[in-house]
C-alpha cells in the first residue's frame, strides 16, 4: 500500500531538510549521498509523489491558471471550451477556477495562482478593482483579462461601441420614441457603462426617451423588474443588456398578455442559440465568443513565450435581425 507521506515526515526520515527534499523532487541539485538516503525513503515506504504538486512547482511548468465568474453562464462556457480546447492544442494545462461572481475570492485567487507559480494567468473579468490593477503591477507572470479592460496589461474585450450604436440606430430607426432600457451594475465597465451609454446616445439622435432601470444579469430579476415598471408605463420598446435579461422581460410580457412585439419589442445583446427559438425569434447582437477563447488561448502564450501581442484587442460581432421589434 502506499504511504501519503509529507515533504516534511521524507525530510525527517532521510534526516535533511524540507527544502533538499524539494529540490530533490524538482530535480534541482542535491548531494548523491543526500538523493541516496531520500530514495531509500521512498523505496520503503513505498512512496508515489503527486506529480501535480511537483509539476506546479517548477519552471516551465506547463499550467495556465484561468479564472471565470461562473460555469454556468451560456458567454462564459463557450468562451471557456474554446479557451481549454486550444490551450491543450498548444501543450499547456489549464487550472480552472469558479468565483461564483466573488470579487474578494477572485482576487485571492490571483494570489493564489501566483503563488503556485503558473506560467500565465486568463481572468475572465467582470470589473477592474484597484487591487487587479496592483496585482497586476507586481505580477511577474503574464495577465490577461478578457471582458474588461484593464489598462496595466493586456485585454481581449468586446466593441461596445459600436455594437451599441447598432442597436440604438435600429430601434431609433424603427420609430421607437419610448424605449425602457434594462441594464446592470457600472462597476461592469464595458456592459454596464459602455454598452447603455452607447446606445443611449445613438437614440439621442432619433429625440426618443430613455428611462433606465438596473437588473442582475438574470432572468427572474428582470421579469420582477420588469413587470413593476410594466405597472405604471408602456415603452413601445425595452432593450436588454444581455440576452438572458431580455428573456426575463419577454416572460413579463408575455405574463401580463402584451404582444411582442405589436405592443412591446424586444432587444437584446449576446445571440444565445436559443435566442432564434424563442416566440418570437430575439434580435440582438451576437459576440464572437468562440473567437474571444481561441484568441485568449493564443495570446496568453505568445506572452509565456515573449511574443508580441496587442495590448488591446477587440471582438466584432454581427447584428441579428429577427422577430422581435416592430416598425412603427
Amino acid at each position: 500500500m502506499i504511504k501519503k507521506l509529507t515533504i516534511k515526515e521524507i525530510a525527517e526520515l532521510s534526516g535533511v531538510g524540507k527544502s533538499t527534499v524539494s529540490r530533490f523532487f524538482n530535480d534541482g541539485y542535491v548531494s548523491e549521498t543526500v538523493r541516496e538516503k531520500i530514495e531509500k525513503v521512498i523505496l520503503e515506504y513505498n512512496y508515489e509523489p503527486n506529480a501535480f504538486a511537483r509539476g506546479i512547482k517548477a519552471r516551465n511548468n506547463r499550467f495556465i491558471g484561468v479564472i471565470v465568474p461562473c460555469l454556468d453562464s451560456t458567454i462564459t462556457s463557450t468562451i471557456l471550451m474554446q479557451l481549454d480546447n486550444r490551450l491543450r492544442i498548444l501543450g499547456y494545462i489549464p487550472l480552472i477556477i469558479n468565483t461564483n461572481h466573488d470579487i474578494c475570492l477572485e482576487l485571492a485567487n490571483l494570489e493564489n495562482l501566483s503563488r503556485l507559480n503558473v506560467e500565465g494567468i486568463v481572468l475572465v473579468a467582470t470589473e477592474v478593482r484597484d487591487e487587479h490593477r496592483e496585482f497586476v503591477k507586481k505580477s511577474k507572470i503574464p495577465v490577461l483579462f478578457v471582458g474588461q479592460i484593464c489598462d496595466e496589461t493586456y485585454s481581449i474585450a468586446n466593441d461596445e461601441i459600436e455594437a451599441g450604436k447598432i442597436i440604438g440606430n435600429y430601434i431609433g430607426e424603427s420609430g421607437h420614441k419610448d424605449i425602457l432600457y434594462v441594464g446592470v451594475d457600472e462597476k461592469d465597465i464595458l456592459v454596464g457603462a459602455i454598452r447603455k451609454k452607447s446606445v443611449i446616445e445613438e437614440l439621442k439622435k432619433y429625440n426618443s426617451r430613455v428611462e433606465v432601470i438596473e437588473s442582475d444579469f438574470t432572468i427572474d430579476k428582470t421579469e420582477e423588474l420588469v413587470i413593476q415598471y410594466l405597472k405604471n408605463k408602456k415603452p413601445t420598446c425595452i432593450v436588454c443588456a444581455t440576452d438572458n435579461m431580455a428573456f426575463g422581460a419577454i416572460k413579463a410580457l408575455n405574463s401580463l398578455g402584451i404582444k411582442i412585439p405589436e405592443e412591446i419589442s424586444v432587444v437584446g445583446f449576446g445571440g444565445y442559440k436559443v435566442s432564434d427559438l424563442i416566440v418570437p425569434p430575439l434580435t440582438t447582437i451576437k459576440f464572437f465568443n468562440e473567437l474571444t477563447g481561441e484568441l485568449a488561448a493564443n495570446s496568453i502564450v505568445k506572452l509565456i513565450i515573449n511574443e508580441k501581442v496587442e495590448k488591446l484587442q477587440s471582438i466584432g460581432f454581427q447584428f441579428l435581425e429577427r422577430k422581435s421589434v416592430a416598425k412603427i
